[in-house]
């Protein structure tokens, strides 16, 4: 090989080490520049402090976690009933780890979210007050005292208020029996109770204090006696329980439109929560009523269908009751701000989960109504004087 043929080789063979020790430096540093910067990322997606070469853990206090709670039914009936209960959701922890060609050591940023714990609601107890007993219009209120069941209550739901079938709200100053036939499915059509609910007077032997109401009193009946319960146990609230077996009839009419909601609740409200009550036979009149009720149960039994004989319904029953829970809940809230008190919402569910599918949003009533009642061993809710354990 001659001179210049052993230089060129040479330059070749120089070249060719110059190169493989460039490659060989180059990659382990670019590697260790890309390792670098996604354990860099990774730390600020995650908010935790910087980690140490060695596996590191980083935990989030509980006040930093995020916990969701839902309410739940809690039962009530002769009636049944449920309580509210929360549910916390704990986030889940998140792990970055980054591995690389070369002894880069491995690096885990572990975030552990503890929830925060929820709240336990408060026991419900809840106990009927019917309408009509056996005799038309009884002391049921004062059995609740004089039985011992007053002082363990927490609610009074009384039962109950009817659809009017003609104007479609809330039947009041009615004075008129059921028919006698349970299988007649106009049975309810423009049936009431005025006498019992605010007319009659009771005599000091019935009355829960023993004070006989005044003949001019604008207030008598069952109602009265139900404000006489409550200012002897002053943390009781009352609802008035809207339909049940015998008159949910209507409901579905009552639900179908955005204006027969509204006209419906207003006139609900408007009796039983300002107590306009019409006058009659020296009692009633604008805001007679006023204070007696606390809130309103919605017993619509039931949306979908196999209620009452003659019950009217709709496919769009469960979506409608919905939308007539939503619309109580928005005119009871802004009765509210204007009184600067909550006034209650509450919802009957049958127990049979068919009957539940097919006529309740479950997953939509939280938010809206404060407690639901549950329909106990296939029984409707009135049976007097029933109360949850």
């Amino acid at each position: 090989m001659g001179a210049i043929t052993r230089g060129a080789f040479t330059v070749v063979v120089l070249s060719a080490l110059l190169s493989s020790l460039f490659v060989a430096w180059y990659g382990p540093a670019r590697a260790t520049e890309t390792g670098t910067t996604a354990v860099s990322q990774a730390r600020s997606r995650v908010v935790a402090p910087r980690a140490a070469p060695a596996p590191a853990r980083a935990a989030v206090a509980p006040a930093q976690a995020g916990a969701a709670q839902a309410a739940t039914a809690q039962a009530a009936t002769a009636q049944a009933g449920m309580a509210q209960a929360g549910t916390a959701h704990a986030a889940t922890a998140h792990a970055v780890t980054v591995q690389n060609a070369v002894p880069v050591p491995e690096v885990t940023v572990t975030v552990t979210v503890t929830p925060s714990p929820s709240p336990s609601p408060g026991r419900i107890r809840v106990g009927y007050v019917a309408q009509r007993g056996a005799y038309g219009a009884t002391s049921t209120v004062r059995d609740l005292e004089t039985g011992g069941l007053a002082g363990r209550l927490t609610h009074v739901l009384y039962a109950f208020a009817n659809i009017d079938p003609a104007s479609l709200t809330c039947l009041t100053g009615v004075t008129r029996p059921l028919a006698p036939d349970p299988n007649d499915p106009d049975q309810g059509d423009g049936a009431g109770d005025a006498w019992a609910d605010y007319q009659r007077g009771f005599t000091a032997a019935e009355s829960l204090d023993g004070v006989a109401d005044p003949p001019d009193a604008p207030l008598a009946g069952n109602f009265n006696q139900l404000k006489k319960l409550k200012a002897r146990h002053p943390g009781l609230k009352t609802l008035i329980s809207i339909g049940g077996w015998t008159y949910s009839k209507y409901f579905s009419d009552v639900a179908r439109t955005a204006a027969g909601r509204q006209r419906f609740v207003k006139s609900c409200l408007d009796a039983y929560i300002r107590g306009d009550l019409p006058g009659a036979g020296g009692r009633g009149g604008p805001g007679s009523a006023a204070g007696v009720f606390d809130g309103i149960d919605v017993d619509w039994e039931w949306p979908g269908g196999k209620g009452h004989l003659g019950n009217h319904s709709s496919v769009d029953d469960r979506r409608n009751l919905t939308a007539l829970l939503t619309e109580f809940r928005a005119q009871l809230d802004a009765l509210g701000a204007a009184t600067g008190r909550h006034y209650l919402l509450t919802v009957y569910l049958p127990a049979d989960p068919d009957r539940i599918d097919a006529g309740f949003e479950l997953e939509r009533l939280v938010g809206l109504v404060d407690f639901v009642n549950v329909q106990r061993d296939g029984r409707h809710a009135v049976r007097e004087g029933a109360v949850l354990r």
